[in-house]
């Protein structure tokens, strides 16, 4: 079967309501809870080839979050689902209006390497919930998880309502040349636009979750060791390969000296200076990306750590010395490396932040709530945390998404359900009274009748 042939079978389902019935998305959203649950082993023994992921980094941020993610659909979708009345206007009195959640019908969505299950599988939760049929394309760069993956859904779903779509750029390329109903992709800004420009072919819509380079902002009234534990604890998870990971702190210069010895303190209380590839820490994904960290290792001068190995692709938490217009300072970094850079006034971080392209996220440390304030208004950037990171994206009642060129479009939660359907409006109205004012032949008086009743 060629893939055109499989994706024209998806929507002829959808049009037959595979995935239509409340009824149907739940039991296939439970469905979706047993594969996770039940091959949960698996999982790990395929990140561990992939990643080299330790098992409690695997359960908090693939598994449970993939379980949490499920059960709020599964307790919510009825309410989302509703059709809901609306009110009406003077000019379609008498009438009733309601607006009803529908599904968009076949939509792809293409997964990223560095949390293979979990960006592969939370957005498509909310395309089951909403009530499509999906073509999924895991990433290619987590081959045992993509294998996996491919395999359980064969397993577990019918081809005709959920295919897997394994291959490289070369299959990411065919399917974006199919009429999708939306495309959800979850990478890179320079492959976002790749995306995005097939879809217009099909004036297909999309929902780009790209990246950036996500600051934490530290001021001079933080605390500077719980600042220390919680950027670090962002940035080292994944080994720094997370799209929302604190890539460079701006610090206010007082508090530079204490946030070096306090990162020096961290580091060591979190690994002990006993970094293993699958307890405690994780691999680069492939010696592409080592090498490039690596090299960016060799721009900039290292405060802390900087120890690497090619052999298990290892790469120690660093701290590094950096300017605004320093080489590392130019892309994302996805990696265990973290510039520091200072600043004197608030006035002067603003304007620099203003400058960059908008991040995925944001993190500032600080009470001061004018400045939180300045921050959160002026400063463009898709979510963050207030003496914090990462976390706001574990709750479902926050969007996730990003602005610019970290991405558009936003998922979690009823988010996910809203991003997979579309409003339609429907007027009900019924034979009786039709009277002939609003029919031609039209005069004058009926003008003048009409202007002193809407004037």
């Amino acid at each position: 079967m060629t893939l055109s042939q499989q994706i024209a079978n998806q929507k002829s389902s959808f049009f037959k309501g595979i995935n239509r019935p409340l009824s149907t998305r739940m039991k296939h959203l439970s469905t979706l809870r047993e594969l996770v649950q039940d091959n949960e082993s698996l999982f790990y023994e395929a990140l561990q080839k992939d990643l080299g992921k330790p098992e409690f980094e695997v359960y908090t941020t693939e598994i449970i979050t993939v379980l949490n993610e499920i059960d709020v659909h599964l307790k919510n979708v009825k309410q989302w689902a509703k059709v809901r009345a609306t009110g009406n206007s003077y000019f379609t009195f008498p009438s009733k209006s309601k607006i009803y959640s529908q599904p968009l019908g076949v939509v792809l969505i293409i997964g990223a390497w560095n949390y293979p299950i979990h960006l592969t599988l939370m957005p498509l939760i909310g395309a089951i919930s909403a009530g499509n049929t999906i073509a999924l394309k895991p990433s290619e760069l987590a081959p045992n998880t993509s294998s996996l993956l491919a395999k359980l859904f064969r397993y577990y779903f019918e081809p005709d309502f959920i295919s897997v779509h394994e291959g490289g750029a070369d299959t990411s390329t065919k399917l974006l040349k199919e009429p999708f109903d939306k495309i959800f992709f979850t990478g890179s800004t320079h492959v976002g636009k790749i995306v995005m420009k097939a879809a217009a072919e099909h004036l297909t819509p999309v929902t780009l979750e790209l990246g950036g380079k996500s600051p934490a902002i530290i001021h001079k009234d933080a605390d500077i060791t719980v600042s220390s534990n919680r950027i670090w604890w962002g940035k080292t998870l994944n080994a720094g390969q997370t799209c929302v990971a604190p890539d460079f702190v701006a610090i206010h210069e007082s508090k530079k000296a204490e946030f070096i010895e306090e990162s020096k303190k961290t580091l060591l209380n979190f690994f002990n200076n006993d970094y293993i590839i699958g307890s405690n820490y994780t691999q680069i994904v492939n010696t592409s990306h080592y090498e490039r960290l690596t090299h960016l290792l060799q721009t900039g001068k290292i405060i802390a750590g900087g120890n690497t190995d090619p052999d298990t692709r290892f790469i120690e938490p660093t701290l590094m010395e950096a300017e605004w217009d320093d080489f590392i300072m130019q892309e994302e970094i996805f990696g265990p490396l973290l510039p520091l850079i200072t600043f004197s006034k608030p006035e002067e971080v603003m304007q620099k932040l203003q400058d960059m392209p908008s991040p995925l996220a944001l993190y500032l440390f600080t009470e001061d709530e004018q400045f939180q304030k300045d921050i959160i208004t002026h400063v463009p950037f898709g979510g963050g945390c207030v003496n914090e990171t990462v976390s706001y994206l574990a709750n479902h009642h926050l969007p996730f998404g990003g602005v610019g060129k970290s991405g558009m479009g936003s998922y979690h939660g009823k988010y996910s359900f809203d991003t997979f359907s579309r409003e339609q409006s429907i007027l009900y109205k019924s034979y009786w009274p039709d009277p002939d004012l609003r029919y031609p032949p039209y005069d004058d008086k009926i003008i003048t009748w009409f202007k002193r009743l809407f004037s």
